[in-house]
């Protein structure tokens, strides 16, 4: 089996591929995240796209997981779902709070985002599919954990590996689910996605329901009428960038919803037995990876993607769910761009190499040097992906 993960280089955001091949060279792809810009604006993940969907590369897509419902990790969802086959779209619980969150969030943002909140109300509304073509994307919720899961090491026979797409198994219930039948909307926080000898975890935390009608309330005041869903896009769009801020602000204060993040391990506890890493050109990595990481844990494939997590409340509760799993991460997402107190030393026990996503100059001065000294002094080396199309990382692994 071979594996191919890819760090694109989208500025401010994330956008992250893996291309699986088995050993009969059937091949899936499979994204986290779609969102981001630079200092053009969102305009530059909209030619990114393209460029990736008609330079040769995969127009069919199994799955898309999505951490969050930020501009940055979003905004290039609907142009993917346009232009490409996308069979799964994986999200978080999406509740009312989440919604509300996100959309004012990305109103505060900017005024270019009215689209973005539109395709959010609708993904909010949707019971189960987007698009309506022959084969519609569909829409599957992840569901939160509110108590501490542990999950199994599965050994090589718990899963069908003559499987043509994701697989999909509930390791409390031990059953597989049918991804394509039409009561699968939600998955338990229990289940493995897997492809061969491949698993994608997801996980996400319950969000409790506190703000939602305070935001309400702000916009009945100023607008005198009742917020629906229907008409939350263009109350927004009205209220402008500052008055959107100032009311975020006002509500959330520093406690923002970035611990909705919904993480994701993707993995094998099958045994590498080769690795490419194309780390700079020309670099075939048998020694070193990214310069400074040892040829051992290179060759180790496993990574955890963040999205926005927030470590420093929620790391134990996320440790517990993916348990055995951890010691064998050997690569990490750090989490909100090694955004400034968001540094949480439990985080880098065990990973070596922490890929930091951020836009060159972007306004919330990412990453935190203080955190990118405290990652490094733990023995995770961060290896930083801007909007440059050097600092791309492409990484090739073989599985037995």
């Amino acid at each position: 089996m071979k594996v191919t993960r890819v760090i694109h280089p989208i500025g401010q955001g994330g956008f992250y591929t893996e291309t699986l091949c088995d050993n009969n060279d059937k091949e899936i792809n499979v994204v986290y995240d779609c969102g981001g810009f630079d200092n053009r604006g969102e305009q530059k993940m909209i030619d990114y796209l393209e460029g990736y969907l008609h330079e040769g590369l995969p127009k069919e897509i199994e799955a898309v997981f999505i951490s969050h419902f930020h501009a940055d990790h979003i905004n290039g969802l609907q142009y993917l779902l346009d232009h490409a086959e996308v069979k799964y779209v994986f999200i978080p619980q999406m509740t009312e709070e989440v919604l509300l969150e996100a959309l004012f969030y990305n109103s505060s943002l900017s005024n270019n985002y009215s689209h973005v909140n539109y395709f959010l109300t609708q993904l909010y509304q949707e019971d189960n599919y987007l698009g309506s073509g022959e084969e519609p994307t569909k829409i599957i919720r992840v569901d939160y954990s509110d108590d501490i899961a542990v999950p199994v090491e599965l050994s090589n026979n718990a899963f069908p590996y003559d499987t043509v797409g994701l697989g999909a198994w509930d390791w409390k219930l031990g059953k597989i689910v049918n991804l394509d039948a039409p009561e699968t909307k939600i998955l338990s926080p229990n289940t493995v996605l897997y492809f061969y000898k491949w698993q994608y975890i997801p996980y996400n935390l319950k969000i409790e329901p506190e703000k939602a009608d305070e935001l309400k309330e702000e916009l009945r005041k100023l607008f005198k009428a009742e917020p629906t869903i229907e008409n939350l896009s263009s109350l927004l769009e009205k209220l402008g960038v500052k008055e959107c801020a100032k009311i975020y602000k006002k509500v959330f204060g520093a406690n923002k919803m970035n611990h909705i993040s919904m993480t994701l391990f993707s993995g094998t506890l099958e045994k590498v037995s080769r690795c490419r890493c194309k780390c700079l050109p020309e670099c075939v990595c048998y020694h070193h990876c990214d310069c400074l990481v040892p040829y051992r844990y290179c060759c180790n494939p496993n990574f955890l993607y963040t999205g926005d997590f927030e470590p420093e409340k929620n790391v134990k509760c996320m440790r517990d769910f993916y348990n055995k799993y951890w010691g064998i991460i050997a690569s990490i997402q750090v989490p909100h761009h090694g955004s400034e107190n968001n540094y949480e030393p439990e985080l880098y026990t065990h990973p070596i190499r922490g890929i930091v996503s951020v836009g060159n100059g972007n306004t919330y001065h990412h990453p935190d040097i203080d955190t990118l000294v405290k990652i490094q002094n733990n023995g995770c080396c961060p290896v930083i992906v801007t909007e440059d199309k050097s600092s791309m990382k492409i990484y090739h692994y073989e599985i037995e």
